[in-house]
């Protein structure tokens, strides 16, 4: 199964992306490397890369980091445990699609409940294509543009939605990884005087982070490959393209023009930028991996 599924479609691919508009029925011609030439001087696929890297950036970092905080709050004994535990997870077992048309109602411009919440009707979040960073740094005078204006508010939202739909994951792993710790290493330092942070800080954490490692990677991977949620919220990939994505660019080229080969090389070149990050991802974090308790 995993060779009709996945070795051999993913070798296909490659194959594929070697031909001018690969034709199933017919001849293709076959010209090399030029699909991968122009993907080099294509400006759409650096602007879908550039959103994708803000998407990776932003919210794989902030999920692992709010869902170690819930994690550790609800590996307290309190009252109610297991339904807050549920609450948390019950996000993540939804169907991103619904979840996303929900959201898609949440950020609505007249009838949206955020608008209603923060008193600004008539904001358009999923279409206003401002970097946030060019937004927050303009009242002091400072100018940004391009790929350093930041992800757009369009998708900053998307992200949001996301972070907030995957967290119910993030804490279930983090709390396997929070009640492998040894109590005795808390009762140990709670004899010696230490207080609840410094607990954290010092026997948490470290040891926690084969499982922050472990999530680090499976969200690079995962985030890379975004195309749900925002294919649902904003199918046409935004107002300036500022929420297209490498993978809706990939299905656009696929599906919309048909033009199989040119998809191809998208998906080879996102596997190998995947690949790569996934490596230097590993040998950066791995070194400050705490295996043994």
């Amino acid at each position: 199964l995993m060779l009709i599924w996945n070795i051999f479609p993913s070798f296909f691919a490659l194959w594929i992306s070697l031909f001018d508009r690969f034709n199933f029925i017919g001849e293709s011609r076959f010209v090399g490397l030029l699909n991968y030439e122009i993907l080099w001087r294509d400006p759409l696929f650096w602007r879908a890369l550039s959103n994708t890297f803000w998407y990776v950036v932003l919210t794989v970092p902030t999920g692992i980091l709010l869902g170690t905080v819930v994690a550790v709050l609800l590996n307290e004994r309190i009252r109610g445990l297991g339904l807050y535990r549920t609450i948390y997870f019950l996000p993540y077992i939804t169907a991103l699609t619904a979840a996303a048309a929900v959201w898609q109602w949440i950020y609505h411009p007249e009838f949206g409940f955020l608008n209603w919440l923060l008193g600004t009707p008539g904001l358009d979040w999923l279409h206003t294509p401002d970097g946030i960073f060019a937004l927050a740094l303009a009242p002091l005078g400072v100018q940004l543009s391009g790929f350093w204006a930041g992800p757009s508010v369009a998708f900053t939202a998307i992200m949001i939605m996301t972070v907030w739909h995957f967290l119910g994951y993030n804490v279930v792993i983090l709390l396997a990884g929070l009640q492998s710790i040894p109590a005795q290493y808390y009762e140990a330092a709670e004899l010696d005087g230490a207080g609840w942070w410094q607990m954290q800080r010092h026997i948490t954490w470290p040891l926690l982070s084969p499982t922050t490692f472990f999530l680090a990677i499976i969200g690079l991977i995962g985030a890379f490959q975004v195309f749900t949620q925002v294919y649902v919220m904003t199918p046409t990939g935004g107002v300036l393209n500022d929420t297209l994505t490498v993978a809706m660019y990939l299905y656009n080229k696929g599906f919309r023009d048909s033009d199989f080969s040119y998809a191809s090389a998208l998906a080879v070149t996102m596997f190998v930028i995947i690949l790569a990050l996934t490596l230097i991802q590993r040998r950066v974090l791995e070194r400050r991996v705490t295996y043994e308790h």
